[in-house]
């Protein structure tokens, strides 16, 4: 019996959908959501950012993000202050707490995926990082974007 090869288009949503469900247990390990952890990942990089900047840079609604910024001011990882230059915007920031939270637990989920992740070669690896590059760029409502600043 002869079996057609199974369609790119769904090993990429299943290899996608398989790695989520990994990376979110591996980060609730940690007490921690996939969205907690960009949170502080993001905070980290970057500093203070708006509600919407947040929102954004995670790729999700600002609704979604409200409850899990909220738990993470009250556990004290981060702290909301009103822009100095324009009050009506609010920041959030990280705490000292909260970086050490994200550097601590950012590094296990990342060393937990590498180790459970299969390691291609660097030219196979090249290959597969231009055409996921070319997937997000397709799928993106965005003109910039974020697969062209995702290394």
């Amino acid at each position: 019996m002869v079996t057609e090869p199974v369609p790119l288009t769904e090993l990429l949503v299943r290899a996608g959908e398989a790695v989520t469900r990994f990376r979110r247990r591996v980060t609730a390990e940690h007490g921690l959501s996939g969205t907690a952890l960009g949170v502080l990942e993001s905070l980290a990089r970057t500093g203070g950012l708006s509600h919407r900047e947040l929102a954004g840079t995670l790729g999700v609604t600002p609704a979604t993000l409200t409850p899990v910024v909220d738990e993470l001011e009250r556990v004290g990882e981060v702290r909301r202050e009103r822009d100095r230059d324009d009050r009506r915007i609010v920041r959030v920031w990280i705490t000292d707490a909260g970086a050490r939270r994200a550097e601590s637990a950012g590094a296990d989920v990342g060393e937990t995926m590498r180790a459970a992740l299969p390691e291609p070669s660097s030219a196979e690896a090249e290959t597969v990082r231009r055409h996921l590059h070319a997937v997000l760029a397709a799928m993106s409502d965005d003109p910039t974007p974020a697969s062209r600043h995702i290394r």
